[in-house]
């Protein structure tokens, strides 16, 4: 499938291809911001709208939490009044002390509450404990049998509040027991306040547009009200967005609504005008691609014009363009490729000399190994003839040690012509010092037959003689050559006791070039065979030892 499209664009004409990448190019990342763009404004929108509407609710919640307390505080104040506490003792009493009490006592008293107050239409006190009436301001408890949220369980010694058949507020607790002084008891006479609801909810319907607001108490619905518009459409909204809300102070839910079309008509709103704009830039970008093909397609038809006349033979003809642009250098620079293709044509027979030459050379190197070769197998035999063993060895080790160094003139030789390398030359320098120095081997003989970079082990037993052991005059040098194999990887370790390296050199001897094969050239090219981690590591202890170790993959 992908063969097949990427062959019918190979096939298209170059201007297809331009309007096809111009538009795609474009349209991509436009689509791709606009989407971004689109849902993140949307987000943004839906989000603002939630949050307005959150806001209202917590202003509603704390307003309603504010005005409770202050009701809820009024009524503690009086069911802990010891005025009012004491009623119960004149149940008793005789007619002139009941007089006395009620129209001297507590009507003064609840007389100075209502000036303070005047919002409150009546506080009631409900007599449990006799028969005792006085007006509106002291009832018989029977009288609260008669609303619709009584029960005994709906007064408690905290107040309550509740929505009487009237449509008033009342909050409602028990009376303070009148003959404990420090510690409260309640008694079973109740008082209540009776609250126009205005007082609490009249704002409420002021809290946004188009909105269905709710307070709910935990037995019963004290407020609902709902936009004039909402009832009108009501069968038309069917999607609401709610928030609730809790009034601490009385344990109330404020519950807000709005239809979610009418929440996020703004939200919807801002997407067509993305929209929009997502059209016009398109219809704009594709004007400027038509512009934009068509300039370049005839700059591009007239260079394949000329081109073409090339590719026919005509290397002698000349084009030329005054366009200072990049095609137009193009097309300038073409008659400098034709002078550099005759050029060529002309220097391709001087090249094939050349190689010709280099060939020859090539061989020649071939044959010299050999006569080196030659020389050294007939010094051997000439040593032996003339009872020279040292100049026989030597003549072998140096026959081996080229033989392994030369390796054909290729870069890589096998691990075991590798260590017969260095054994040949720390036999040969060995030799060539009178034995200052010995040499201790630790070579796993199960070694694998891998490749590896040729002239690894040398370069780096020639550092630890020559610049190690020999400079020691103090003690007779040891060199130590280990090469293990250990879980998938064959490590070798040069060590020897020499007159070892100060730190401030050591830093340096893999970061400076030197002539040959130095450290820095193993290091490099370990690197570039094996890559990082498979560098040398040098560790020294300067007038005691040197070591130097790597490791190689198997």
């Amino acid at each position: 499938m992908i063969q097949k499209i990427k062959q019918c664009f190979n096939n298209i004409k170059y201007r297809s291809k331009l309007i096809l990448l111009c538009i795609l190019v474009s349209f991509l990342p436009l689509s791709v911001m606009g989407f971004f763009c689109y849902n993140q404004t949307i987000n943004l929108l839906r989000t603002r709208e939630l949050d307005s509407l959150e806001s209202s609710i917590l202003s509603v919640s704390n307003s309603l939490d504010s005005k409770v307390n202050t009701y809820q505080n009024l009524l503690a104040y009086l069911a802990n009044s010891n005025v009012l506490a004491e009623f119960s003792s004149y149940n008793e009493a005789n007619a002139y002390d009941q007089y006395e009490y009620l129209n001297y006592t507590m009507d003064v008293f609840l007389n100075t509450t209502y000036l303070q107050h005047p919002e409150i239409s009546q506080i009631t006190i409900y007599n449990a404990d006799g028969d005792m009436t006085h007006g509106k301001q002291l009832r018989p408890i029977s009288d609260l049998e008669n609303e619709s949220w009584y029960f005994p369980e709906a007064i408690s010694y905290q107040p309550a509040w509740y929505k009487k058949k009237d449509g008033t507020l009342c909050v409602i607790q028990y009376l303070c027991d009148p003959y404990i002084t420090y510690i409260r008891s309640y008694s079973k006479n109740c008082i209540a306040i009776q609250l126009d609801p205005n007082l609490l909810f009249g704002e409420l319907d002021q809290t946004a547009d188009d909105f269905h607001i709710q307070v709910d108490s935990p037995r019963q619905t004290l407020f609902s009200y709902k936009s004039a518009s909402l009832l009108e459409n009501s069968a038309e909204l069917r999607s609401w967005v709610t928030r609730t809300s809790p009034v601490n102070a009385c344990g109330w839910t404020v519950t807000l609504e709005r239809p979610e079309k009418i929440v996020f008509a703004s939200v919807r709103k801002m997407g067509r005008v993305i929209m929009a704009i997502l059209f016009i830039c398109a219809v704009i970008i594709f004007s400027i691609t038509q512009l934009f093909t068509n300039f370049f397609e005839q700059k591009i038809s007239a260079l394949h014009y000329y081109l073409q006349r090339i590719k026919e033979g005509h290397l002698d003809y000349h084009i030329h363009d005054d366009s200072t642009d990049e095609l137009g250098d193009l097309t300038n620079n073409l008659q400098a490729m034709i002078d550099e293709i005759n050029r060529l044509i002309r220097e391709d027979y001087q090249t094939k000399i050349e190689l010709k030459e280099t060939q020859f050379k090539a061989l020649q190197a071939q044959i010299n190994p050999h006569f080196l070769y030659n020389c050294l197998s007939l010094i051997n035999n000439k040593a032996l003839m003339n009872n020279q063993p040292e100049i026989s060895q030597m003549s072998q080790l140096l026959s081996v040690f080229y033989r392994t160094t030369l390796n054909k003139g290729k870069s890589e030789t096998l691990l075991q012509n590798e260590i017969k390398n260095v054994t040949s030359y720390i036999d040969i320098q060995r030799l060539l010092h009178d034995n200052i120095f010995d040499v201790m081997y630790q070579i796993d003989p199960n070694l694998p037959e891998i490749e590896v970079p040729n002239l690894l082990l040398q370069p780096l037993v020639e550092n630890s003689i020559i610049h190690g052991i020999l400079p020691n005059k103090t003690k007779r040098g040891q060199l130590f050559v280990t090469v293990t194999n250990v879980m998938g990887q064959i490590y070798f370790t040069i060590m020897d006791n020499g007159v070892g390296i100060p730190q401030e050199k050591l830093s340096t001897l893999l970061t400076t070039d030197s002539s040959g094969y130095g450290l820095k050239n193993v290091h490099d090219r370990l690197i570039l065979a094996y890559g990082e981690g498979s560098g040398l590591t040098i560790n020294s202890i300067p007038g005691q030892s040197t070591m130097i170790t790597f490791k190689v993959p198997v």
